[in-house]
């Protein structure tokens, strides 16, 4: 008896098209940012990539643009040359991040604190209120926002960077509701335990990957891609009637918790 073959379902008929769309991905050289970039070319967007570094990332549809996500002046033009240049804006991917000073909040200088707040969370508020003004016009466009589980789940020495993420999530939610009236959505997705530029040199140690895996349900250590695949999801048509949340992408470690 011979089985029917069905033909292969095509992104394009799941929601998950991206042809011609146009997004800003920030943090685009590394990690996270990087790996959205990578995914959304695969689905035939065209790309726009905000860092303070270069990218290795080649590709006909990859625009890259030397952006500092804490000056407004660097950001607002960079957008203007996007929006320009491509014709519109359909979405953004802020990830441009760093880490914690790791000390407690009673040693951190001003300067400290500062440098941590106005990238993680000045750097998305100046990113989304460009780009969102561009898609008002539109009258529809997505935004994503990349928080982190430190916004529920605290750790010591970690107060700057609990606090942008933290900030980042109640951001997210206000946002949604002051963009809502012109059909644009706004979430975040909060990672887990990320293997990334950033945290390379601790979970290479075999010693703290595995006390790390130990403690997350479904025992290993994210990689970027598992993070950038709900992020595409949030672009997409999937997620049309999903605003003002952030989805958790953790392995269950904030429920074990």
């Amino acid at each position: 008896m011979r089985r029917e073959v069905k033909p292969q379902t095509k992104a394009s008929e799941i929601g998950m098209n991206f042809e011609d769309k146009v997004v800003i991905v920030t943090g685009a050289s590394s990690g996270i940012g990087e790996s959205c970039v990578k995914k959304l070319l695969n689905f035939n967007a065209r790309v726009a990539g905000f860092d303070m570094k270069p990218s290795k990332i080649t590709s006909e549809n990859y625009n890259h643009y030397m952006a500092d996500v804490r000056d407004e002046g660097s950001v607002k033009k960079a957008v203007d040359d996007v929006d320009s240049g491509f014709g519109r804006i359909d979405a953004t991917v802020n990830c441009a991040g760093i880490f914690s000073n790791s000390k407690p909040f009673y040693d951190m200088s001003f300067e400290e604190w500062d440098r941590v707040i106005s990238t993680n969370l000045t750097g998305t508020f100046l990113c989304s209120k460009h780009i969102a003004r561009k898609m008002i016009k539109n009258k529809k466009g997505k935004i994503v926002n990349i928080s982190c589980i430190r916004s529920m789940i605290f750790k010591p020495n970690m107060t700057d960077y609990s606090a942008s993420k933290g900030g980042v999530v109640a951001l997210t939610s206000a946002m949604a509701l002051d963009l809502a009236p012109f059909g644009i959505q706004v979430n975040s997705v909060a990672p887990g335990f990320t293997f990334t530029g950033m945290t390379e040199n601790a979970f290479s140690n075999p010693e703290v990957r595995s006390s790390s895996e130990k403690i997350i349900p479904l025992g290993r250590i994210a990689e970027s891609d598992d993070i950038a695949n709900v992020a595409l999801f949030l672009l997409s048509d999937l997620s049309n009637y999903i605003t003002g949340e952030t989805i958790f992408v953790d392995g269950g470690f904030r429920i074990w918790k």
